[in-house]
Parts: C-alpha cells; structure tokens; sequence
C-alpha cells in the first residue's frame, strides 16, 4: 500500500538523514506500521518496518537499531519471543519497547525487564519514552 502521508511523499523524494537514531518496528498491522512510521520520522528518526517476528531479528541482526518497537502479539512470534532471541543473539543491549494491549504484554515486558506501552497510544508519551530509551 502506498502512503498518501507528508512523510510517505518525502520519503521517496529526501535522502536518509545518517547521524538520526535508527528505529525498527516490528508489527504485523501495516496501518499501525505506517502511522509509527510517519510520526517518528517527522521527529527526526530513521524507521525500518517489518511485519513479522523472524523478519525483525533478521533485521536487527543486519544493522542493530538503536530502539525496537515491538508489538507483542503476532502471528508468528510473541514480543517475549524476540526479546529472547535478540538476547540470544548478542543483540541484548537494543532497547525494545514492548507495544501491547494486553495485561499478558504488560507482565511479560516487566518480567524481561523492558518497557511496554499500551495501545492505543498516546502520541506525546511514546514519543517522550522512545527519546529517553533512545538516549540511555
């Protein structure tokens, strides 16, 4: 699908900005994918997207980002799973950001020891927890 977004006509048209943190977010809704999208690269974020848990740790293991967002409900994979996984990969120190609608998302984040945010989100708090997750 093909944005009619500001940020979706630029981004065919403007080179990537290199020295902004790198984002990658992992959610199988491509409507929420796009919306993510659109809002971290108008405050100066590079983004990668992927639908999927496996096509998320096969991009992180090819350029680690600088933060995950990671929706803890998808067909292929839970968000604990690619915690796990990044971890096991040697990828433990990309902060994720647990994205979720459920107690189970919330409990599990908290068990694994990341942040989680809940759905639907509060534009002005994600953006104020991706900059200090960003930061640290």
């Amino acid at each position: 699908m093909r944005s009619h977004s500001p940020c979706g006509y630029a981004r065919g048209r403007l080179s990537r900005v290199t020295d902004a943190p790198d984002i990658l977010i992992v959610d199988d809704d491509e409507d929420t994918r796009a919306v993510l999208r659109d809002l971290l690269e108008l405050n100066g974020f590079n983004v990668r997207t992927t639908a999927n848990a496996r096509g998320a740790l096969e991009s992180a293991r090819a350029a680690p980002p600088a933060l995950m967002l990671v929706d803890y409900l998808m067909p292929d994979a839970d968000g604990a799973w690619v915690v796990r996984e990044l971890r096991a990969a040697g990828l433990g120190r990309v902060p994720v950001l647990l994205t979720t609608g459920s107690n189970d998302g919330r409990e599990q984040a908290e068990r694994l020891g990341v942040r989680s945010m809940e759905k639907p989100f509060d534009v002005s708090r994600l953006l104020e927890v991706v900059r200090s997750l960003v930061r640290s």
